[in-house]
């Protein structure tokens, strides 16, 4: 009995070591990955506080613009669209002189833009589309195309293929093939209304030739 007793006492203690250091490692674990996602969140919020930092809002605005202004930049960054486009539109807004009140609209719009473009893409399949995708979409929306019809681009190219070329193309010629078929269809009334005055002026000629009565003057 007193051997079984040592025995088990023995096996206790060759044991307690491999524990002890089993505990260590899983302790260490842990806090490597603690580090690793705080390192990681302070990654993000020194991003996020270099991108509020970028945005530099006039003295001069009234406090009313200045709020919708930044509201509109919390917004894209909580949407995690990019703010580019919103800072152009500032910047374009100020060299024009332009009220703190319209700057303030501009930038509210292209955000909203911005968002619906990615919205596009979530439609078509694609979750995590590239900045300039969502620039460009946004841009193509701007002049007129429609989320129906970035959807259909962007289901259009191959799969993991960049659309932004696509879509900058769609951004140039968003609005104009209406346009175009507004003008073809007028010039294509214009020329039949000539072809049928022309007709009708043959077919009186002739008609009045055969009963031998000289045409009107006009």
């Amino acid at each position: 009995m007193k051997s079984i007793a040592l025995i088990g006492t023995v096996t206790c203690i060759a044991f307690t070591p491999a524990l002890l250091a089993a505990q260590q490692s899983g302790a260490t674990g842990s806090s490597s990955t603690s580090a690793s996602t705080s390192a990681n969140a302070s990654t993000t919020a020194k991003a996020n506080a270099s991108a509020d930092a970028s945005v530099t809002i006039p003295a001069s605005y009234s406090a009313e613009a200045s709020a919708k202004i930044r509201a509109a930049f919390d917004r894209a960054r909580e949407k995690e669209v990019p703010s580019d486009q919103m800072k152009q539109r500032m910047a374009e807004g100020q060299a024009k002189g332009a009220s703190d009140v319209a700057v303030a609209s501009s930038v509210e719009k292209s955000e909203a833009r911005l968002e619906a473009s990615q919205s596009a893409f979530v439609k078509a399949g694609r979750s995590h589309p590239q900045s300039d995708e969502v620039t460009n979409g946004a841009q193509a929306m701007e002049r007129g195309a429609t989320e129906a019809q970035l959807v259909g681009v962007i289901r259009g190219a191959a799969p993991g293929a960049s659309v932004a070329a696509a879509l900058n193309a769609l951004a140039q010629s968003a609005g104009a093939p209406g346009a175009a078929g507004a003008a073809v269809g007028a010039n294509v009334g214009a020329a039949a209304g000539a072809t049928g005055a022309a007709a009708a002026g043959a077919v009186t000629g002739s008609v009045t030739g055969v009963l031998g009565v000289p045409p009107k003057k006009p």
